[in-house]
């Protein structure tokens, strides 16, 4: 309809201005929520976003003494004017520079980006990024809770002496060093582990999807309704076109046959359709069923899908005896439309998100995340544990889950603050943190009289200064290293050595010198497991990303796309560690659980009502198993047997089994069969 004056529109609450009166009814508008039964004034440039633009004045009932304004592109005519006073659109056609509202980010801070994801960030980047971004966490910037303050009493904390008693309270509390499990059970009556499916859909927290994602979504979604065979499809599309880097999204839908040398590499046509599902399913997708918060909260869509994640991960996975925290970034650019975001110099990627994480040592698995919330945090909610200290809280919340377990937490320097060691150990959970530097030594820590001690010392050598702290030992175990002596304040370990020869070179006097020498325990388990989530982060971003190819300008699925990943990842590490598939690269086990998906044993049920002609065929080549007391005789024919559960070497010779495909009777094949099976037929 052709807009003019009186006619009745809605408008995109996002963007009307004046944005301060909006936003103080509004504070948390939903996606796609407009503003109904606007009366248009008339249009006029408008100074939006630092730039003129043309812009539909209007009233609104709620605002009677205020005249409000949004570009044209935001406003729907719902009824129109008379025609004499229909707008002349001259003036529209004329003013082509009409962009999205929401600010870009500034050129600065792209070329910033694109230079770290090619090498370390240069000194003058640092600082110009700084500039640019409100929130950083810079590695030379100090805990909270290590800030100086007057009333610091170091005092009375350390023993006189240096040394060792060789008494680790850990193993005095006689725990045990255990392995990582999965709670979902890793065997079935007939011995088979569990399939890659099986453990992505329990990393997934199915709950969430089917009780609050799909409802969320099917009320926006006009048409069809999404089951959740369906979006395990929609996923597995996902995972798919992010194994191939350069094609267009719609060319993975082309009518035209695939060319060796331009467009996709496959179609995807046959699973679901572009714009009629999978671009409908995409651009109605909901993460919460929360009713609005009264408040400004700008991650009100996101801390039910968060939270849904980690309880997942706390009902199926247990952690091993020892686990690694540390930092993981979820890649973004716009600091404008990004809640949260944090500048990170010394991540790959230092642009976006913030997440505190924890993983297993043993297996590499994620099991909690924490959101870095920064200024955008709404003081209205309460974070638990705060009121001891931003750092101490952190590590309370995401150690939560270990306590009285008298597990280990390996810790680096950003999270290097006695009291949060110390609080951490009252509740059963051991730490050890390295000490670092940073502007000033962590609170009570003499980093400088501790070098002077080792000052004389040579190459690898340890020594520990034990101390009490509100009724809790810790000690501080040092080990001299050529050019710095290292520093870890732990709750555990002595000074046993551990593990291989170490081997270090120096110059002393013109002349080269050289030692070898063991690490003692709480250094050897920093070294071992320190690495941990920086493992995960990398199998995440490379060699292609979920979260890039999931190109988005909607913050909400970027979070979705950055917890798809690390379950990825999570399902990986599972497989491995404990049905002992074989390690096998990134991109090759991503085409593995695409397949799974793709394939998913939901789709032959009746839930499914609408199923998709696309899908159908697909009913033709799944796995089935045979029924009790019957075996294959002679060709396809079913006979039965002595033994209730006979079973045949499959069609590959991988393994003996009861299994084969629906179109072909009497060829057993097992799921390696059944994936080439399924490859051959394309």
């Amino acid at each position: 309809m052709r807009i003019g004056l009186g006619a009745a529109a809605t408008v995109l609450v996002k963007y009307v201005h004046p944005s301060e009166h909006i936003r103080t009814k509004y504070p948390n508008p939903r996606p796609g929520q407009r503003l109904e039964n606007v009366r248009v004034l008339r249009m006029a440039r408008k100074k939006i976003n630092r730039r003129d633009q043309l812009a539909v004045v209007f009233s609104h009932a709620d605002f009677p003494s205020l005249e409000l304004y949004a570009t044209k592109k935001f406003v729907k005519v719902t009824s129109e004017g008379s025609a004499e006073y229909f707008f002349d659109e001259c003036e529209e056609e004329q003013d082509d520079a009409l962009q999205l509202e929401e600010a870009e980010p500034p050129e600065d801070l792209v070329d910033i980006a694109i230079r770290a994801t090619a090498g370390a960030l240069e000194t003058d980047d640092v600082a110009a990024a700084k500039l640019l971004v409100e929130d950083v966490d810079d590695d030379n910037e100090p805990a909270p809770e290590n800030v100086p303050a007057p009333d610091d009493t170091p005092a009375g904390i350390f023993n006189s002496e240096w040394g060792h008693n060789n008494i680790c309270h850990r193993r005095q509390a006689n725990c045990s060093d255990s392995r990582p499990r999965l709670d979902i059970g890793m065997t079935r009556l007939d011995d088979r582990p569990y399939t890659v499916f099986e453990i992505f859909e329990k990393f997934f927290f199915k709950p969430f999807i089917i009780n609050i994602l799909l409802p969320a979504t099917n009320e926006e979604l006009q048409g069809a309704e999404v089951f959740y065979s369906e979006f395990l499809v929609w996923i597995g599309l996902w995972l798919l076109l992010s194994t191939i880097l350069g094609p267009q999204r719609e060319e993975f839908w082309s009518a035209k046959p695939v060319d060796l040398f331009r467009g996709a590499p496959f179609r995807l046509n046959h699973y679901m359709s572009k714009n009629n599902r999978f671009e409908a399913i995409l651009s109605n997708l909901r993460f919460t069923k929360s009713a609005t918060p009264s408040f400004k909260d700008r991650f009100w869509q996101v801390r039910e899908m968060i939270d849904h994640w980690n309880r997942n991960m706390s009902e199926f996975f247990v952690p091993s005896w020892v686990s690694c925290l540390d930092e993981s970034m979820s890649t973004w650019i716009n600091k404008y439309t990004c809640p949260g975001f944090m500048f990170v110099p010394r991540k790959p990627w230092p642009f976006g998100n913030e997440y505190h994480s924890i993983c297993c040592g043993l297996c590499g698995i994620m099991y909690g995340i924490e959101l870095v919330e920064g200024k955008d945090a709404p003081r209205q909610i309460k974070v638990q544990f705060d009121d001891m200290g931003k750092t101490v809280g952190l590590l309370l919340r995401l150690t939560e889950r270990l306590w009285g377990t008298g597990k280990v937490v390996i810790l680096d320097s950003g999270f290097c603050v006695l009291k949060g060691i110390v609080e951490v150990a009252r509740k059963g959970v051991y730490a050890a943190a390295l000490i670092k530097k940073r502007r000033y030594w962590p609170k009570h820590i003499n980093g400088d009289g501790i070098k002077r001690h080792f000052a004389d010392l040579p190459i690898g050598s340890v020594d520990a200064l034990g101390g009490k702290l509100d009724g809790v030992e810790f000690n501080v175990f040092c080990m001299k290293e050529p050019d710095y002596t290292m520093m870890l304040m732990s709750t555990y370990g002595t000074n046993d050595r551990n593990g291989d020869m170490k081997r270090r070179s120096w110059i002393e006097g013109g002349e080269v010198k050289r030692t070898e020498f063991r690490y003692p325990e709480v250094v050897y388990n920093h070294y071992k497991y320190r690495h941990c989530v920086d493992d995960h982060n990398a199998k995440r971003h490379l060699p292609i990303s979920i979260e890039v190819t999931w190109g988005t300008k909607r913050w909400e699925c970027r979070v979705f796309a950055f917890l798809l990943a690390i379950t990825e990842v999570n399902t990986m590490l599972a497989a491995t560690y404990f049905n002992g598939s074989p390690s096998v690269p990134m991109l090759q086990f991503r085409k593995t659980l695409a397949f799974e998906l793709l394939n998913n044993p939901y789709i032959t049920t009746t839930e499914d009502k609408r199923k998709s002609k696309r899908i159908r065929p697909l009913e033709a080549h799944k796995l089935m198993t045979l029924p009790k007391g019957k075996k294959f005789g002679q060709g396809e024919r079913m006979v039965s047997s002595i033994d209730d559960y006979p079973k045949k070497t499959c069609v590959g010779g991988h393994r003996k089994i009861r299994t084969y495909c629906a179109c072909s009777p009497g060829v057993m094949r097992c799921e390696i069969c059944m994936r080439e099976h399924y490859v051959s037929l394309d």
